[in-house]
Formats: structure tokens, sequence, C-alpha cells
């Protein structure tokens, strides 16, 4: 008699308990214990599937939950979604009084744009849109506990759901953008087609990350503040205000060791420099992106399981 898998969570959708037996796997994909422990090399792939096609299934309640947390944030206020708009602005423009006229800093000549704010904007808003997300999610679980501690309710939707909700607001963002770059420069280039990809990697490493570390702060509430701090030096340490020519070659390895630095340098090359990105680095890039939403969707789903202990 082989051995069943316990029963997975619910899901809402359905109302009902689905219980996975190993039967129905084929041999080569299933846990195959050997004397000492191991398992295949498959296996966690299957998992990560499940869990996966579990999202999927609650698209519905995700797109709900979206949808209340944007009236949650602005319904009521006078500006409404135009916050969203706001803040961003606010941090350009300070940013370019001090930088542009206080320090003098202008863009290289290669860079695309004589203007400080296109170059800057241009730059900060994917970094924008993974730090509010990530950040958000970190306490996710936490500000949501009355849910999550509920048996049927799929806890890693929330941090998707912070996720797509900022999505929203880079859109925002984003035409903005494009309007400004139509304005000062005349034209765009057939390479912004390639924005959506910069984007969808953009989203899988973000919510990879969001997984993890809104696991974490559930069972170490420090990790939110650590968070913080983390961030800070990854804003400094991603070419949102210089070029990658500017950094001394000794700290180079900073910049290709940081997935931000290429997808804002993606960013740049499509919307301003016009220009082909490096496919090469884009395809190690794809493949960090993937690993890191693989890694932080099994170490979430491994770990939720304790959430309600601890919640």
């Amino acid at each position: 008699m082989r051995p069943s898998r316990a029963k997975d969570d619910a899901s809402p959708a359905s109302g009902c308990c689905v219980e996975i037996s190993f039967a129905i796997i084929p041999r080569c994909a299933r846990f195959e214990m050997t004397g000492k422990g191991n398992v295949s090399l498959m296996d966690p792939w299957i998992i990560l599937s499940n869990f996966l096609k579990k999202i999927y299934i609650q698209r519905g309640l995700i797109r709900s939950f979206v949808v209340r947390d944007l009236k949650a944030r602005y319904v009521g206020s006078f500006m409404g979604l135009f916050w969203s708009v706001i803040h961003p602005i606010v941090l350009l423009v300070s940013y370019t009084f001090v930088f542009s006229l206080i320090f003098g800093l202008k863009p290289r000549p290669d860079t695309g744009t004589t203007s400080f704010a296109l170059f800057l904007f241009c730059s900060i808003l994917p970094w924008l849109f993974f730090q509010d997300a990530l950040q958000r999610s970190s306490t996710i679980i936490l500000d949501n506990a009355n849910l999550v501690t509920k048996t049927l309710f799929p806890s890693e939707i929330l941090p998707l759901v912070a996720l797509l909700s900022g999505f929203v607001n880079h859109l925002i963002g984003f035409a903005i953008l494009l309007g400004i770059i139509l304005f000062t420069l005349g034209k765009v280039s057939v390479f912004l087609l390639m924005i959506p990809v910069y984007v969808l990697l953009l989203m899988l490493f973000t919510l990879g990350l969001s997984w993890f570390v809104s696991s974490v702060n559930v069972f170490i509430r420090d990790a939110s503040q650590v968070l913080s701090v983390v961030l800070t030096f990854w804003f400094w340490l991603t070419p949102i205000f210089y070029t990658p020519d500017m950094i001394p070659s000794y700290l180079s390895f900073l910049l290709r060791l940081n997935p931000l630095a290429h997808i804002v340098i993606g960013y740049r090359d499509c919307l301003l420099r016009m220009c082909m990105p490096d496919l090469g680095i884009l395809a190690i890039l794809a493949a960090v992106s993937v690993a890191v939403f693989a890694a932080g969707g099994l170490f979430f789903r491994k770990t939720k399981r304790e959430f309600v202990d601890v919640l």
C-alpha cells in the first residue's frame, strides 16, 4: 500500500478539501525515498506546480482583494487614486532639486536625454514599484492574521495582492512617463515593447522575495525592520542617479550582482537610449527572477503550515 499525501489546503473557491495520492503521479516524479531519505529532483517542481495551480484557482478572490486594497488606500480621500501619482512626483522634484540644481549633476550624453528629471523618473519608477510591494508584503500576513488563521484561507495570495495593487500604481506612473517622453523627445522606440518583459521579471523577482519576507516576519517580527535597512542600502547601490560607468571598478561587482540594477538599466535602454538591451544580461536576469520566484514560493508553502500556531 502506497502512502497518500496529507490533505492540501482547501480552496475557498471549491469549498472542499482535495486529497492527492502518490498513485496518480508518474513514478519519475514521485517522492522516491531511499534508505538515506533522499528525494527526487523533480519533487520541488511538483510541489511548486501544485502551489501555483492553487493560486490560479483563486484568481477571482485575488481580484476582489486587489480592488478592496485599492479602495482601502484611496477611497474617502479627496484626491483618491491621484495620490499614487503625487508621492512619486514629490520624490522626483525633491531629488531633482538636490542632485541637479544643488550638486549640478547632469546625465551623460549617451543616456538619451539631457534632462536629469526625465533620467531620474525613468530610473526610479521600477524601484518604487519594487520597494512598495516588498515593504507592504513584509507585514501583510500579520495585518491579516484574522484571515490567515481561518483554515480555508489561502494566505499565499496576500503578497500577490500587494504586488498587483502596486502594479496598478506603476502603470499610472508609466503612462505619465511615456507622455513626458513623447513631449520632450518627440518619439518612442520600438524597443518599448521590451518593457513588459522587464516588468514581468521584476514582478517574479519581487513576488519571490515577498513570499520569503512575509513568511519570515511571522516568526521573526524584526524582519520588516531589517528589510527597511536593507532597502536603504539597496537603493543607493542601484544606478538610479548615476550610470554604471561612474562607479569605481572595484565596486562594479555590486552592480553585476544586483537584479534591480539591470532592470533600471533596461528601462533606460528601451525608453531613453532607444536601443536593444543586452540580451545576455536579460537571459541571466530571467533565470535569477524565476529561481527567486520558485524558491520563495516553496519556502512560503513549507512555512505557512505553522502560521496558525504563531499568530
